[in-house]
This record gives structure tokens, C-alpha cells and sequence, in this order.
């Protein structure tokens, strides 16, 4: 029996789980390759051409053709994954060879021997079969009880390996997706990005038997250069030039060397993964090739949603951006797009003060916004909550000061130069213009920002409705003289808009923004109505409590809210983020996808979330730990883990 399930959460697509067949367990993200002593990874070969060891978890290439099914009744041993016939060479001829090449596959798979478990069995999929197509395919090997796939790449990083990319966003998400072909180690981090469970080293082999040795960004042919590069791995590390001595011995050597490269890049792949770092990973390898780079900007923008959907919604460390390829990252482009979604600004706003970002998180920890902050209390004293302050950066564009502890917002790190290109302009600009539409056409505009930030609100200007006052006056605004400017305005719009002193309701703004921008619009004024309670402070912890039951808390160190059984309740009604649980207990701190038949799409990996039972009677809050569509399609693994429960 052939077993694939997800351990844990996500880093994108890239997930770690575990493939079990029969007796033997593999854990996935896994390199596969040839058979070799000591290998310490899922090996392969052709029938009849080679034997698997029945100690090792294997993948048996059938041929192309066979004269009769009945030639396959000792196919293989039961630890063994069976990658369906094909024609080598036949995968780029065009849509109606791979629709053919499918229909083999299904006709062998419906007439298959006895020893050929259709769990065991891969199906491969043709590059120029089109994703509509696919899926009607895939649902019928579904049926006959399928669940992996193999695609074909050629670390070309052209058309043929975007469209084996883009193939694999199409099948069932618990499939075992498995990547063949010539791939060279520094595509690995890509693959594993994209949610590659299984990939083939066999290049490993071949660029030995070529006098390739392989690195993790580039290729080096060994005696044809005059100086070998320096390598201080077991295999390379005697070698002086492979001089004579060592050409006896030269193949074993970049073999080896080959190998602990994937092994290498495999390692830390998985490391940046736990980390929530993957992605990073993969945008600085983009660097060192514009065809790397050309194809990850090709998939951001073609299968985002892919992306999306398993891009978790929290982390912790360091979110490095370090370029134009982290401008349309998931993580980015959903940040931009909830804002325009969700965030609603306060009505009591009449004010709105554009700032330019710190290097520091949250902006309001640093010296800069320190400033600005004493600025603004001389200028407007007790009425700071009719001010809607405003920061640019980028490339997250637009962060209203009630979300600046979101993620990503209080994690990611951008290199400051103090020069915008012309993309990050044109995004910031964009995300400007559509901010202040929110805003009544009365609020006035103080833009205290110069250079970079200056250029973007004056190309923006023309095309935003309220007036705008620039108060740094050409300076930098930090400097004596612009903040005294800032003060002066202040008091000057204090006194012309009659704007009284009132009520601080910082907390109580960044709570209701912070649920409208987790939740949905209209979540804020449920979960924290007038009559809340808050207590505590922002960057630590708050509470809010109604007529003495907490309905949630809001954690400065992840800027998110946290749900009592009392907020799940309130905001079910609205069935968002809900889970529907199909038991009629929950037993442990955990529900499985097993139980799970319905869950809102909208759900990520991280998202806070409601479960209900059979009479939509609330049963738990907790946090996923898969996407929405994720809990309905799979049967195994843990969906939610449980805050809260009902008694």
C-alpha cells in the first residue's frame, strides 16, 4: 500500500512529509537517483534492466511498449512506486500526443496486472497536455485510485520547464509530485518551492561520465582549464588538479562530489523552509541567472494563486526583499491586495499624514517615527485620533499605522538606498492613490516625506481627490526644521477644522482594523464593539473583554488576534474562516483533515479560524495548519490545532 500525507505546515508549496510503501518510509522532500551503495536516497530503474533492493524504497521506470500486460506479473516488489509507460521524446509534440500518451496510461492502468497496485503508480504527464485537459485525465486516474505524478524538466528554464511547472499547480493537492529529467542543483530550491516532493539526481551520474563537476549556481568541465576550483568536500579533497594519479579514480570522484552538492542544496533548501526562508532562498539564486529569474517572475505572475494558497499567513524572524523578483511575491502582492479588500479607515479620520518607512519594525519603535510622534502630539496634543497616519515603502506600498504589526509587515527588511526604480514607484504610487479613495474628499493630505517618498505623492497627486500639504519642505524629515514645520501645520489645522481633543482610541482602532484586515470587513465592530473593554499595550499584549468575557486578544509579537470561544461565536455568523467538523466530538488539541469535509477556500496555513459542528453550533478556535481546500481533499493530517473547545 502506497501512502502519501503532509507532516507539516507550509513555506509556499514546499511541504515536508513522508511516503510510506508497505513496510518502508521515505520522508519527502526526497532526491532520487540510480542505485548505489550507501544511497540515501529513493532509487530507480528500468524493468528488467535492474533490480531494486527489497530494503530500499524504489521507483521502477516500465518500458514503452509491452507485448502483453501479462508480462508485468513480477513487476515489482510491493516497496516499489511504478512510473507508467511513455514514449521518450514524445512529451513536447503537441496537445494531441499527449492526450494520447494519458489515454495509454489509463488503458494500461484499467486492464494493469494484479501486481501493479494502482496506489503504487505514477502517472507521467506530458508537457504540452493543456491544465483544463489534465484535470479531466487526473480525476479519472483519481478513480482508479492514483495518487502521484511525475513531470519532466530539462534546467533549461524555457517554455518546456514552465509548462511542467505550471502542470504541476494542477494536480490533486495530495499527490506525491515528482520531478525528472536533467536538473541540475540549483533548481532544487525552486522545485521544493513549488511543492516537488520527489527529484531526480540522475544528472549527478551523467555529468560525471562528462567531466562535469556541479555547483550549486554554475558547471565547471574539469582539464580543460588550468586551474581546477578549490573544493574541500571528502571526494574532491585529495585531488591536486586531478592530476594522473587521481584520473584513474576521476569518475567515483565527481560522482561523489556531484551527489553531496544535490545533498547540499537539499540540506539547506529544508533548512530555510523550517525557517520560513525558502522563498528568499529562491529569489537571491535568481541573481545569478536571467533565465532563473525570467521563470520565477513568469510563474509569480501566471500561477500565483497556486502560490497563494499555501503561502502561510504568519511567521517569525527576518522576511528578507531583497529585489525586484520579492515585488509580486505571495506574500507581497496578498499583503497589497487585503489592504484594498479590508481596511477601512476610521470614520473619526480627518487627517491624513503620509510618512516615509524606517529600517526598524515596528516603524513606531524607531528614532525616526519616535520624532514624528513628538512632532505630532505638539502639534494637534490629545487629538491624535483624528490623524490617519500613513507609511510608503516598499515594495509593500501603503502600511496604515493601526497595521504596521501584521505580518509581513514588522518582519520584512529591504535594502535602503534611498533610490526607487521605476516598478517600485509605480506599485507605491498605485497603492497610494487607492488608499486615500477611502478617504472623504474633506480629509486633508500632509505629505511629510522628501526624495524617493516626495516623488511618489507628487506623481500620484494628480490623481487623488483631497488637497495635499508638504511640510518637510525640501528637507529631510527628521531635521529640526521639518518637524517644526510638521508641529506648525498641525496647529494650524487643529484650529481651522475645529478638531477637539477626544478619547484615545489607538487601541481600539488597531484592534477593529486588525480583525477587518484578518477576518473581512465588519469582523472589527463585532469582535470589539463600543462597549469593549481593552487593556494592555500594543507591543506586548491586549485583551478585550464585553460586559466581562474576553472575545479576544491581540499579540503584539505576531500582530494578529487570537479568538476565545466568546469572539467565535460572535464572528461565525458571518461564516468566514470557518471550519465544518463532521464528528461529534473533539477529542486533543487537534482536528485531522479526515474530519473535515467543508472549510471556507479562503483559509491559509496560520489563519486563525472558527469550528463548527453538524448545527453550526460553534465546537472550537484555533489556528490551520493547511489551506481551506487543503482540509476538504485530504484524509490525512492535522488541519487545526485547537485553542479552545467547548466542554
Amino acid at each position: 500500500m502506497s501512502i502519501f500525507r503532509i507532516e507539516r505546515g507550509h513555506d509556499g508549496p514546499a511541504r515536508i512529509g513522508r511516503l510510506t510503501l508497505d513496510e518502508l518510509e521515505t520522508s519527502t522532500p526526497s532526491l532520487a537517483g540510480p542505485p548505489q551503495e550507501e544511497s540515501h536516497w529513493l532509487t530507480y530503474s528500468v524493468y528488467e534492466r535492474s533490480s531494486s533492493s527489497d530494503s530500499a524504497a524504489s521507483m521502477i521506470a516500465l518500458p514503452t511498449i509491452f507485448a502483453s500486460h501479462d508480462e508485468t506479473d513480477t513487476l515489482t516488489h510491493k516497496s516499489s512506486l511504478v512510473l507508467l509507460p511513455s514514449i521518450p521524446g514524445s512529451s513536447s509534440l503537441g496537445q494531441e500526443m499527449a492526450e494520447l500518451l494519458l489515454s495509454w496510461q489509463l488503458g494500461f492502468l484499467r486492464e494493469r496486472p494484479k501486481s501493479v497496485p494502482p496506489q503504487h503508480c505514477v502517472v507521467r504527464i506530458p508537457v504540452g497536455i493543456d491544465t483544463v485537459l489534465l484535470k479531466e485525465y487526473l480525476s479519472q486516474f483519481s478513480e482508479l485510485g492514483v495518487r502521484s505524478a511525475s513531470f519532466l524538466l530539462n534546467s533549461e528554464l524555457g517554455s518546456d520547464d514552465f509548462s511542467s511547472v505550471k502542470l504541476r499547480s494542477a494536480i490533486p493537492r495530495n499527490w506525491l509530485a515528482i520531478a525528472l529529467g536533467r536538473i541540475d542543483p540549483h533548481l532544487l530550491p525552486l522545485l521544493i518551492y513549488l511543492g516537488f516532493d520527489v527529484i531526480d539526481i540522475g544528472r549527478a551520474f551523467s555529468a560525471a561520465a562528462k567531466n562535469v563537476r556541479l555547483w550549486q549556481v554554475t558547471n565547471e568541465k574539469v582539464l580543460e582549464v588550468d586551474h581546477q576550483r578549490f573544493c574541500s568536500c571528502r571526494h574532491c579533497i585529495s585531488i591536486d588538479d586531478f592530476g594522473e594519479t587521481a584520473r584513474d579514480n576521476r569518475l567515483e570522484t565527481l560522482t561523489g562530489h556531484n551527489i553531496d552538492m544535490y545533498r547540499q542544496v537539499m540540506s539547506e533548501s529544508i533548512s530555510k523552509m523550517h525557517d520560513g526562508q525558502l522563498r528568499w532562498l529562491v529569489e537571491s539564486r535568481t541573481h545569478a541567472s536571467p533565465s532563473m529569474t525570467s521563470l520565477l517572475r513568469r510563474i509569480d505572475r501566471e500561477i500565483y494563486e497556486f502560490l497563494e494558497e499555501f503561502t502561510p499567513t504568519i511567521g517569525q524572524g527576518v522576511l528578507p526583499l531583497i529585489g525586484p523578483e520579492s515585488y509580486h511575491s505571495p506574500i507581497v502582492r496578498r499583503f497589497r491586495e487585503r489592504l484594498v479588500e479590508r481596511y477601512a479607515p476610521p470614520p473619526h479620520k480627518r487627517i491624513v499624514l503620509l510618512l516615509p518607512c524606517s529600517a526598524r519594525k515596528p516603524y513606531s519603535d524607531s528614532k525616526s517615527h519616535r520624532r514624528f510622534s513628538r512632532a505630532i502630539e505638539n502639534g494637534i496634543g490629545r487629538s491624535e485620533s483624528s490623524i490617519a497616519e500613513t507609511i510608503i515603502t516598499s515594495p509593500l506600498g501603503i502600511i496604515p499605522r493601526e497595521l504596521e504589526r501584521v505580518y509581513p509587515i514588522a518582519q520584512y527588511d529591504i535594502p535602503v538606498s534611498g533610490d526607487w526604480d521605476t516598478e517600485e514607484t509605480s506599485i507605491a504610487v498605485d497603492a497610494l492613490v487607492k488608499h486615500l479613495a477611502k478617504f472623504s474628499d474633506e480629509a486633508v493630505v500632509l505629505a511629510h516625506v522628501s526624495g524617493g517618498y516626495q516623488t511618489i505623492v507628487n506623481e500620484a497627486e494628480s490623481r487623488i481627490k483631497q488637497s495635499i500639504i508638504y511640510t518637510s519642505s525640501g528637507h529631510s524629515t527628521g531635521s529640526r526644521s521639518s518637524l517644526e514645520s510638521l508641529t506648525e501645520v498641525l496647529q494650524d489645522l487643529k484650529s481651522k477644522l475645529e478638531i477637539r481633543a477626544t478619547e484615545q482610541k489607538r487601541l481600539q482602532d488597531t484592534l477593529r482594523s486588525t480583525a477587518d484586515f484578518q477576518f473581512g470587513k465588519g469582523t472589527g465592530s463585532l469582535l470589539i464593539p463600543d462597549s469593549a473593554h481593552l487593556k494592555g499595550k500594543l507591543y506586548h499584549m491586549v485583551t478585550c473583554q464585553v460586559e466581562e468575557v474576553q472575545t479576544c486578544s491581540f499579540i503584539g509579537s505576531s500582530g494578529a488576534l487570537s479568538l476565545t470561544m466568546d469572539g467565535g461565536e460572535r464572528i461565525a455568523p458571518l461564516d468566514r474562516y470557518v471550519v465544518r467538523f463532521e464528528g461529534a466530538e473533539i477529542k486533543g488539541g487537534s482536528i485531522f483533515a479526515v474530519g473535515v469535509n467543508e472549510a471556507d477556500p479562503v483559509i491559509r496555513p496560520g489563519d486563525e479560524v472558527v469550528v463548527v459542528g453538524k448545527d453550526n453550533t460553534v465546537m472550537a478556535v484555533g489556528k490551520s495548519e493547511m489551506s481551506g481546500p487543503e482540509m476538504c481533499e485530504f484524509e490525512k493530517g492535522r488541519a487545526v490545532s485547537i485553542r479552545h473547545k467547548r466542554k
